[in-house]
């Protein structure tokens, strides 16, 4: 029998590990996992997953979203520790065996409460730092978290750890010859496009806290310039097809110039990261900003926002806008970077730099190893 200490996760996340929140999980652990030599591991989630990380431990449990009859479950077993992600309402952490931690991410509800509902909100403002204060341990993904933490939650300073993110092997500089131009994208705005030509790219699930109206309205006036007139812009990610967003486009002439490639595989965004001349990301609210080290390790330049902890993640790497929601500050800055070829280069080179920061899960995997150590009590 293994007689090593238990540690409960809850892996919700796991079975939709394509999410950002989720594929953070998913390649920390496999990190995690990696490097263990003294824990067992206890997979805890709402339904069975394909995911085949589930293989690697020493066992999963289903659980009820009602978090007593959940907590009733755990109570039949003996967990060291149980770990929270995410740490919400549904997380059983009353009268459960073990320690407790969780991850957070950010705080984008607070920062950005107009695109969230009243019950959400109520759950972000007051039950969360509740919860909070209960965990032994907290991990987060930047130093701006833990702070926001400290500060506003009231959380103990030894009790939150920065487990950054990181990229894998996948994104990197590639050869020319397997580079795109917007008109070998398959599409179905293909037929609009002509040959060849510069584009701009954004990637993103659409979301208002992503800053959507911005990204349009800055490349429709770029786009209105001599310098930008034969450029495209290609966005990725599930979602931008909405009606809003169709109307939007017509309504600043830009139809025929944005390409919405929807949902695109790993390969193919390391493709388009490469190809494009620029990256935009002037998001609203970010625990993070995976993109832009994305981008940056693929040799793209980065226009961002100076929004919660993405400063502290590009560094001086990235062309920073001062007024996030102001296009043409968006637009000035893909001027600036379309005419001074030697500010580009530097920023490819400064980005690839500075996502070496992020090269590997290892560091931040064992910093959180060591957190279930100590608490297990090992």
């Amino acid at each position: 029998m293994n007689n090593n200490p238990t540690i409960g996760v809850f892996t919700k996340q796991l079975d939709n590990w394509s999410s950002g929140s989720g594929h953070h999980l998913n390649e920390m652990m496999k990190a995690v996992l990696k490097i263990n030599t003294k824990l067992r591991f206890i997979f805890i989630h709402y339904r069975a997953s394909d995911n085949p990380i589930y293989k690697l431990v020493d066992g999963e449990i289903i659980i009820p979203r009602n978090p007593l009859r959940a907590a009733a479950i755990l109570r039949q077993n003996h967990f060291d520790v149980l770990h929270f992600t995410p740490l919400t309402f549904f997380a059983p952490i009353w009268n459960t065996p073990g320690k407790k931690m969780a991850t957070i991410h950010g705080v984008e509800q607070l920062l950005v409460p107009q695109f969230y509902g009243p019950i959400e909100m109520v759950h972000e403002r007051y039950l969360v730092p509740v919860y909070a204060r209960k965990m032994d341990h907290i991990i987060t993904v930047s130093q701006t978290s833990k702070d926001f933490f400290i500060e506003h939650y009231r959380v103990k300073q030894e009790r939150v750890s920065v487990c950054y993110n990181a990229v894998n092997d996948s994104y990197r500089v590639l050869p020319k010859g397997k580079r795109v131009t917007p008109d070998r994208l398959t599409t179905a705005s293909e037929a609009s496009l002509k040959p060849g030509g510069k584009f701009v790219f954004h990637i993103s699930r659409f979301s208002e806290r992503k800053n959507p109206w911005t990204i349009l309205k800055g490349f429709a006036e770029f786009s209105s310039r001599s310098t930008g007139e034969n450029t495209k812009l290609v966005i990725a990610g599930g979602r931008w097809d909405n009606k809003k967003v169709l109307a939007e486009l017509k309504n600043l002439g830009i139809e025929n110039k944005v390409i919405l490639a929807g949902f695109v595989e790993e390969e193919e965004a390391v493709q388009l990261y490469n190809s494009a001349t620029a990256f935009i990301f002037p998001s609203l609210a970010e625990g993070f900003g995976m993109p832009n080290i994305e981008a940056m390790v693929c040799g793209c330049p980065v226009i961002t926002s100076n929004i919660f902890a993405i400063p502290e993640v590009v560094g001086d790497a990235a062309l920073i806008m001062s007024e996030p929601e102001n296009a043409r500050e968006l637009s000035d800055k893909l001027e600036l970077l379309f005419t001074n070829e030697k500010l580009r280069k530097d920023l490819i080179n400064r980005g690839i730099h500075r996502a070496e920061t992020f090269r590997t899960w290892e560091p931040g995997a064992r910093k959180m190893l060591e957190v279930y150590e100590k608490l297990a009590g090992i």
